[in-house]
């Protein structure tokens, strides 16, 4: 089955039964003539939580660049993504499946799409200035690019709706360069969060995070 839709850190706050057919989503042709840029694996099983679904459990993620400049992200999980994942407690609202990017080490803005008012240093703010998201939100997934770079003028998230694509257990995004801009070599990793709250408020639990840390982008 084939769906198509348009619309649209760090580490943090078992597989299931079959639980019908496996989300297949497809935004966006795949881009010819990508380069590699560089890769993630992560231990199958290392989530939080003993009972957490299998598609929620990323194994691996890839950075891709393609030869007009632009990104392809990818995450592979544990499990195919079911066509509606069910909702639990730690999940009531949204679940993600994204990737963070760290583009300048000496700055952590403080702001969406986390609250920190609840964290045991809610002035440290978080590393990643640029997040890409893929979203399921119990109704509809979604792709998301969040650049928070202007939070740290006094300004707001910026959100971008973004082309992604789900197929079994591969989870892509597509990341137009000039969302981005020109960046200094930066690192980045895949990650996976529930939300039992708002996004942008409390409420936010990850499901699994990069145990070797972030990937340095030559």
């Amino acid at each position: 089955m084939t769906r198509s839709m348009t619309r649209w850190t760090v580490a943090g706050c078992s597989a299931l039964a079959a639980l019908g057919a496996a989300a297949v989503f497809d935004v966006a042709p795949a881009t010819a003539d990508t380069l590699p840029i560089s890769t993630a694996s992560d231990p199958l099983g290392d989530t939080f939580k003993s009972n957490t679904p299998a598609y929620r459990d990323f194994v691996r993620g890839q950075l891709t660049r393609t030869a007009g400049g632009d990104y392809t992200l990818l995450m592979e999980v544990a499990e195919a993504v079911p066509a509606s994942p069910p909702r639990h407690s730690q999940a009531s609202n949204e679940m993600w499946w994204f990737w963070v990017f760290d583009l300048d080490p000496t700055v952590r803005p403080k702001g969406y799409p986390w609250h920190e008012s609840g964290t045991q240093n809610p002035d440290w703010g978080r590393p990643p200035e640029f997040v890409v998201c893929v979203s399921w939100d119990g109704t509809r997934f979604a792709g998301t690019a969040i650049d928070r770079r202007p939070i740290l003028t006094g300004g707001e998230a910026i959100l971008t709706p973004v082309p992604f694509r789900i197929n079994g257990t591969i989870i892509e995004a597509d990341l137009a360069s000039e969302l981005l801009g020109a960046v200094a070599p930066f690192t980045w990793g895949p990650f996976t969060m529930d939300w039992s709250g708002p996004v942008g408020g409390e409420g936010c639990h990850f499901a699994d995070y990069l145990e070797t840390g972030l990937v340095s982008n030559p």
